[in-house]
């Protein structure tokens, strides 16, 4: 995998504890990236300590599709730190969580296109209810509606490579949580004057997937969560306008080629 071209892109599959849902959304990105050129898919399952994990690995290994693995689950947050220091030469990445069934492949090129007409280098996509204090849109030179909000979603988000370079990786007080991040996460390439607002949305593509909302793996304290439903270590990491962090893992991670001898006895445990 990876070439170390500026033009290749990786999609990734986040998963932890829903065996359930991988088989069809995961073959739904397989058909929606079938015949297009530059795309390489990676599963990112989030700890290999429960069963259920276990299994996701075993039908992605059916699926012939390669695995980052981690032998304690961190988190969505902390699992994208992990794929990007593993691999880290591409130039487009695209993390999709396991509830989404992608539906077709404008998901994938129109965000590209949307990045190389607007200078947009993070993208989010979800229900439009999703997006909350939305700001004036505006018009790409490709013809659509980009929306712009303070607040938003992550279940399928797009960065360049230039945006994780100058902001780094999921703050790591969201290991601890095992959720959240993303926002704030959001709010730095938005600090680096990458972005014209923290959340953008590419209007058009909002039915390019099917969303699902099944219940939480980890739900939080009710103390915890301040405005927005966001932590309230959240907010205050917002307001403290953090730099560049670090591509963060407690559990060091790993790359499992398909159908690999190690990754066969793995599933065997």
């Amino acid at each position: 995998m990876g070439i170390n071209d500026p033009k290749k892109s990786l999609v990734v599959f986040t998963t932890c504890e829903r065996p359930h849902l991988l088989t069809k959304n995961l073959t739904s990105i397989q058909d929606a990236l079938e015949g297009l050129v530059g795309f390489d898919l990676v599963v990112s399952i989030d700890g290999l300590s429960t069963h259920s994990n276990q299994e996701s690995l075993s039908l992605a290994n059916d699926l012939g599709v390669d695995c980052i693995v981690a032998d304690q689950p961190e988190g969505v947050g902390i699992s994208k730190n992990r794929v990007l220091s593993l691999l880290p030469e591409y130039g487009f990445y695209f993390f999709i969580e396991d509830d989404v069934e992608v539906l077709h492949s404008d998901l994938f090129l129109k965000h590209i296109e949307a990045f190389e007409t607007t200078d947009i280098h993070h993208f989010c996509l979800h229900e439009p209810e999703r997006l909350l204090r939305e700001q004036d849109p505006t018009e790409s030179q490709s013809g659509g509606v980009i929306r712009h909000a303070l607040y938003g979603s992550a279940q399928v988000t797009f960065f360049t490579r230039e945006a994780l370079d100058a902001v780094g990786g999921w703050h790591p007080i969201f290991q601890e949580l095992r959720r959240g991040g993303h926002t704030e996460h959001s709010y730095r390439i938005y600090n680096e004057g990458l972005n014209p607002a923290p959340f953008n949305y590419i209007d058009a593509l909002q039915h390019s997937c099917k969303w699902n909302n099944p219940t939480s793996i980890i739900i939080p304290d009710d103390k915890s969560v301040g405005d927005n439903d966001l932590f309230k270590v959240e907010i205050d990491l917002i307001e403290s306008e953090l730099g560049k962090q670090p591509f963060y893992t407690k559990y060091r991670g790993r790359l499992l080629p398909a159908l690999s001898p190690y990754k066969q006895e793995l599933i065997r445990v």
